[in-house]
């Protein structure tokens, strides 16, 4: 009896330790919000999931365009002189984002940007074009990588203020982008480069180069294989750079 009596004790303490008042439980907190981190800061979280992490925030102005569908696109530098940069097919802005920052080094306004789909990428290169106009850059250069290396052409040959344009690996057509048209309207300064061994590509190049109705045209055709943005990691990398920063410079001045 008497130890069923000190069990009724025990469970009689419990309850009246145990009531409704929580204020030394665990606290359980909501998910952080996109405004708000858990100290309490702004977060970047829009931000960076717009730069997929593979541009340094600090180094770009994260944005978008509208153009029938909502583009991603990233802004750097400030200068007068701008630059917009088109991807290849399957690519994303990321393909420009290594080479960007050196251009905007060099006191260029420079965007990057993702195409829509694939329908629209025309009408995007051109939705981009005026959005770098719109954020300040009194000129403008376009240039792209394979598909979008013609779809800068084609820009090149429709958007006010395009001094001109420049193009790495572009097909002569590719579905409803055609080059050669678009080359032998615009006549401001281009420059076609492609690799040997990337055979039609480099057959393209001589194409539009001898298409183009421009008196200020250059081809440079480099050895290795190498395909749109990876011109810039292959064995003639450095004679890229220097051909495409020389262009730019002649055809800002």
């Amino acid at each position: 009896m008497a130890r069923v009596l000190i069990v009724l004790l025990v469970v009689m303490l419990l309850a009246a330790c145990g009531g409704s008042d929580t204020s030394d439980s665990v606290p359980t907190f909501p998910a952080s919000t996109s405004g708000e981190t858990a100290g309490g800061e702004t977060s970047t979280a829009g931000e960076n999931d717009l730069l997929y992490g593979c541009i340094e925030p600090s180094t770009a102005k994260p944005l978008t365009i509208e153009s029938g569908d909502t583009l991603d696109a990233a802004v750097f530098g400030d200068g007068a002189v701008g630059i917009v940069l088109a991807h290849e097919r399957g690519g994303s802005l990321c393909n420009w984002a290594p080479i960007a920052p050196d251009l905007a080094d060099q006191g260029y306004r420079v965007l990057i940007f993702d195409f829509g789909a694939p329908a629209t990428v025309a009408s995007d290169m051109l939705a981009a074009t005026e959005e770098l106009r719109r954020l300040g850059a009194k000129k403008i250069i376009v240039g792209g990588a394979s598909l979008g290396a013609t779809a800068a052409l084609m820009t090149a040959a429709r958007a006010r203020n395009v001094v001109g344009a420049f193009s790495l690996s572009a097909p002569a057509e590719y579905g409803n982008l055609e080059g050669l048209p678009a080359v032998r309207r615009f006549r401001g300064p281009v420059l076609f480069v492609a690799a040997t061994e990337d055979s039609l590509f480099a057959e393209d190049a001589r194409r539009l180069y001898r298409a183009a109705a421009s008196r200020d045209k250059k081809l440079l055709i480099v050895p290795g294989s190498e395909h749109g943005t990876a011109l810039y990691g292959g064995p003639a990398a450095e004679r890229v750079r220097a051909a495409v920063d020389a262009f730019l410079e002649k055809a800002a001045s």
